[in-house]
């Protein structure tokens, strides 16, 4: 696999990035399924992947679009047979202009917050809305120990 590092361009990245049209969210519903995730993408969310040359998907990225008018980052997935060669970040680099504006957060694994900080995300942010706040504090009640992170483009 000739996989380069995610911070450089696109163009010698043997992976596409796609943004998912409606009409084709239950491929990547199935792509989830297929690893373990009970997810349903709905048609009001931003979803976004990485396909190899024969259009298989092998990383996947919804978000979420709250109340306030942010994005909350839900379900960043790779194929676990190819982790470890930057897709997640990649995928990450290529959604962030995409939703950037808004603002995204998300509830890290406490394994992935220096993922998260290399892309610019930061814990506990201070502008965190409401809505956001809300969700993550029912997920802290259930026992859930991620952590809250946010992405403001400056």
């Amino acid at each position: 696999m000739s996989v380069r590092d995610a911070s450089q361009s696109a163009v010698f990245f043997p992976f596409l990035f796609q943004a998912i049209e409606p009409a084709r969210l239950a491929l990547v519903d199935r792509f989830y399924r297929n690893h373990g995730y009970k997810v349903k993408c709905a048609v009001n969310e931003q979803v976004f992947v990485l396909a190899n040359a024969a259009g298989d998907f092998v990383a996947a990225a919804r978000f979420v679009p709250q109340p306030s008018g942010h994005y909350w980052l839900r379900n960043l997935l790779v194929d676990p047979q190819i982790r470890g060669h930057g897709l997640a970040s990649h995928l990450m680099l290529e959604c962030k202009p995409r939703i950037a504006p808004l603002g995204c957060y998300c509830f890290a694994l406490p394994h992935l917050t220096e993922f998260y900080y290399r892309l610019g995300f930061e814990r506990n942010p201070d502008h965190c809305p409401a809505d956001i706040l809300t969700n993550y504090q029912k997920y802290r009640a259930r026992g859930r120990d991620w952590i809250l992170m946010g992405y403001q483009e400056s």
